[in-house]
């Protein structure tokens, strides 16, 4: 590629879009405009009509981290300049699609600060995991702290973050940091396919459901039982409840034939 093209592409398969990193002469190496770019292809995401958001890199990474060319920072942006750029972390947590990092070859540094903030982490068998920030004399970024101690425990998240060597895919998978793991030439077309399938779901339920997962990690259990139950008699009365019915029924009607 060429400096000119995009370092983020976004592509619509109905309801699942698909963003990707898009830098892959340089391993997808995070700059400044990359930042900017994937914030910017977020940002219009929650009031779409989207239900899932699939993450992944061009070519052979997903993200090795920041890009430093020759071994130097080549550029130190200001708060300012990158502030919120910092909150695509944010949107890939919060927004009210499910949201799916497809992880192959390296992921480090605030590309897994990415990859954590999503509700999937799908890796390739050849996928490595680091979180790089000390090595390099930083502290990290993209919520990576934030979201590593929710995923693997405190402890482990320390082990990650203050001894920061790369980890593989089956250790990834024993440890909660990813759910399931794929051949690396399965791996796209796997997560197509379950995106599809989470895109086949009527979205009222599918974000109903996501709004409980973002509610139950801020709210204890009675607080959160009393938000339950209203969204769930709300979305039980609409037209959803009818077609899942349906189609649970035609299913196991096939299933028995």
């Amino acid at each position: 590629m060429t400096d000119l093209e995009p370092c983020v592409l976004s592509e619509r398969r109905g309801p699942v879009l698909i963003i990707t990193l898009n830098r892959p002469g340089r391993r997808n190496g995070i700059t400044v405009d990359m930042c900017q770019q994937l914030h910017q292809a977020l940002l219009p995401v929650p009031a779409s009509d989207v239900r899932v958001v699939v993450l992944r890199g061009a070519g052979d990474d997903f993200s090795v981290g920041a890009d430093l060319t020759g071994g130097e920072p080549t550029e130190t942006p200001s708060l300012e300049q990158l502030g919120p750029a910092y909150h695509a972390s944010t949107l890939l947590h919060s927004m009210p699609q499910v949201t799916i990092a497809a992880i192959d070859g390296g992921c480090a540094g605030a590309a897994l600060g990415w990859a954590c903030a999503c509700d999937f982490r799908f890796a390739s068998d050849r996928a490595k995991f680091a979180t790089a920030f000390l090595k390099v004399g930083v502290s990290g970024d993209m919520g990576l702290v934030w979201s590593l101690q929710r995923l693997v425990g405190g402890s482990r998240a320390r082990e990650l973050l203050f001894f920061p060597e790369k980890i593989a895919a089956d250790e990834a998978l024993a440890m909660g940091l990813v759910t399931r793991v794929f051949a690396s030439v399965d791996l796209h077309a796997e997560v197509l396919a379950l995106a599809g399938t989470l895109g086949d779901h009527h979205p009222f339920p599918l974000r109903t459901m996501k709004a409980n997962i973002l509610s139950a990690e801020r709210m204890d259990i009675g607080e959160y039982i009393e938000v339950e139950s209203a969204r769930h008699l709300h979305v039980a009365a609409s037209p959803s409840l009818r077609q899942g019915i349906e189609a649970f029924v035609r299913a196991r009607a096939d299933n028995l034939e």
